[in-house]
């Protein structure tokens, strides 16, 4: 038998009182008054060795009254296996997202009693055995291995972080510290959120996994801020913005809040709203697009007594910012096209055939083939990577073209095959009003609409590979201008002559259809990033050479270097990124552009596994879920013990002190 608290046995001195007592009483004498002394004498003889074994009975019951109760605070325990291998490495991994800010019945953080625990397991380890303490933020300091006063002090300084990592990928990164060899156990101390789906790893037969269950016993209720977006790209000085905001209550009541609105540092609006029960709702906020400077930094905040984290959403632009796009042309650029993209919304460039910048076409949402005779190898080539990124094509076709040209180049973007001019004179009869290269251009459906002429068209060939989509057709359903999907770009068409034979470039069509093919896609539409273990974001018209640093007022600065895809053009912020605020992404220490960084919101979510899901999710592996009250390990916990002896001797305690009241009855002593 072995004892968590040897330090008890000092109260054994106490077992002198009854002792001391015991031995004043049989010093004391009374005086009784007989008639006979020699009656007396016998009577006297046998009530005093009575009285005596009585007095050595109550004496003996009392000193194992003192005794049981002393060994019971003790906490002694007996090793079954004491031959059993004992561990020399322990991993601790302390759940400190954001759920973990959520309180317990005694208004006590889940995080704050992770730490407790955590405290608890690590002080009753053997000197010898080193500890790994695990959280998701996976700095540096959380791969090395401490004794246990230097894991205590990391203990203390483990804060709420907006990382999150699965269980899958807390175990890898303790596999990877351990020896496969060596007995090594490793605690998970968690709420165990629903928001790991991942399989776990296998662990080895040396492993054991300890979980403590951590739960919050406040009614799960939470609002979060999810998104906002604007119905449309273009930004606008001075213009009425309409902002849509999505907003979810994850809570069984319906609740009202306040939400307010921040621009620039000022409040531009404040509304309450009532959100249903387990319901998402997008509310739209007004206010003007004004700035001295062209920077819009918005925030948005609700009133909620939940989870905080999600209380707030950052979002950010510049009015400034031009959609580019490109147009190539051959002999001259049409008007048509001019005319639309001189607009101060674009960033318009115009390149001969004979003189591509071909580094550059990545920068552009939108490249505008303008009647070219023929396609050359390399701008093909050029063209299909541009496709592959995500950015969009539009060519117009001309009468006279290299057909074979074309065509090789719409074979390996899986487009339909041009067959040859046909010189018939057609009315558009077909729109496709759904396709969102017409949003916001109708409201409903019109009869009679006057729609394009052409006095020519290319017939197709279909392709059984193309992914199209119809936007204009003839009465006969063949296309006039169509769409075609290619990894995550789009390609449109337009199969007739556009300043010779049809009226397209003067039609009320043409421009909405220029104007928005262009915005499709669009990554300036983004007014906000995610956080996440690694943040990329795509920035255009970015040089090998910028210098470019990432800057959060006086509190961060981030030396960055931009990633020169073929496709397009990225920055890798890794995970530096751990706060969610207004950013400046600052090139050359001249242009400044506006970031907005927002945490994810996969924890807003109220949902945690109970017991019998966490053995599932846990199955075949060797685990133990350790027994807490009010979230806490009982004291004096120990990892030493295989039977608990401090019970047994609490009920010994109480049977002898019953045994002591029935003797005190019963002689009256």
């Amino acid at each position: 038998m072995e004892f968590s608290q040897p330090n008890i046995f000092y109260y054994f001195f106490l077992l002198l009182i009854p002792i001391i007592i015991h031995l004043f009483n049989l010093r004391k004498h009374k005086k009784i008054y007989f008639s006979n002394i020699y009656f007396l004498k016998k009577i006297q003889t046998k009530s005093k060795t009575k009285q005596k074994i009585k007095r050595w009975i109550l004496l003996l019951n009392r000193l194992g009254i003192i005794s049981s109760l002393i060994l019971a605070f003790s906490l002694p325990f007996i090793i079954n296996n004491p031959n059993e291998k004992q561990t020399k490495k322990i991993g601790i991994y302390l759940d400190n997202s954001f759920s973990m800010s959520l309180l317990d019945t005694d208004n006590t953080q889940l995080i704050t009693l992770a730490k407790k625990n955590a405290k608890e397991i690590i002080k009753q380890l053997n000197e010898n055995e080193k500890i790994l303490i695990l959280t998701n933020d996976f700095e540096k300091k959380h791969q090395k291995w401490y004794g246990k006063e230097n894991a205590l002090s990391l203990i203390d300084s483990i804060k709420i972080s907006g990382n999150k990592q699965d269980f899958h990928t807390v175990i890898n990164r303790f596999n990877k510290n351990i020896d496969s060899l060596e007995l090594n156990k490793l605690y998970l101390l968690s709420d165990f959120q629903k928001t790991d789906n991942r399989s776990l790893p296998n662990l080895n037969k040396y492993n054991s996994t300890k979980i403590l269950h951590l739960k919050s016993n406040n009614p799960l209720l939470n609002i979060s801020i999810d998104s906002c977006y604007f119905p449309n790209p273009f930004r606008k000085e001075n213009e009425i913005e309409n902002l849509n905001v999505i907003i979810t209550n994850h809570g069984n009541e319906n609740i009202t809040t306040s939400l307010k609105l921040f621009i620039n540092g000022k409040r531009s609006s404040m509304n309450n709203i009532e959100i249903p029960k387990n319901t998402s709702i997008t509310k739209t906020l007004y206010y003007v697009n004004t700035s001295e400077n062209n920077i819009i930094n918005g925030i948005i905040t609700i009133d909620d007594t939940g989870i905080q984290y999600d209380n707030k959403l950052y979002f950010a632009y510049s009015i400034k910012e031009k959609i580019p796009v490109l147009s190539i042309y051959e002999d001259s650029l049409s008007n048509y096209i001019y005319n639309i993209f001189s607009d101060s919304l674009f960033d318009f460039n115009k390149q001969n055939i004979n003189h591509i910048e071909y580094n550059m076409i990545k920068n552009y949402n939108l490249i505008v083939l303008d009647q070219l005779t023929e396609i050359p190898h390399t701008l093909k080539e050029v063209l299909k990577t541009h496709l592959n990124g995500g950015q969009n094509i539009f060519i117009f076709l001309k009468q006279k073209i290299n057909q074979m040209s074309y065509n090789t180049f719409f074979k390996s973007v899986d487009g339909d095959i041009i067959n040859g001019w046909d010189d018939t004179k057609k009315q558009v009869e077909y729109i496709n009003y759904v396709h969102p290269i017409f949003k916001s251009v109708f409201q409903q459906k019109k009869q009679n609409i006057n729609l394009p002429k052409t006095n020519g068209c290319f017939s197709i060939i279909e392709n059984e590979k193309a992914h199209k989509r119809d936007i204009l057709n003839f009465i006969d359903r063949t296309p006039f201008l169509a769409e075609y999907f290619h990894q995550k770009g789009r390609l449109f068409i337009c199969f007739g002559d556009l300043k010779t034979n049809s009226n397209f470039g003067k039609h009320a069509l043409f421009v909405p259809t220029l104007y928005n093919a262009s915005i499709l896609n669009d990554n300036k539409n983004e007014i906000f990033h995610t956080i996440n273990n690694e943040v990329i974001i795509r920035q255009t018209q970015l040089n090998v050479d910028d210098i470019i640093y990432l800057k959060k007022e006086d509190i961060f600065n981030l030396r960055v270097q931009s990633i020169h895809h073929p496709q397009k053009t990225l920055i890798n912020f890794g995970n530096k990124i751990q706060t969610d605020g207004h950013y400046e992404l600052i090139v050359n220490d001249l242009n400044v552009s506006p970031l907005a960084f927002n945490y994810n919101r996969n924890e807003s979510q109220m949902y945690f596994l109970n017991k019998d899901e966490i053995k599932r999710k846990f199955q075949d592996k060797n685990i133990e879920l350790l027994k807490v009250k009010k979230n806490t390990l009982a004291k004096g916990y120990t990892e030493k013990k295989d039977s608990n002896l401090e019970y047994f001797f609490i009920r010994l305690t109480i049977i002898l002190l019953i045994i002591e009241l029935i003797l005190l009855r019963l002689w009256k002593i």
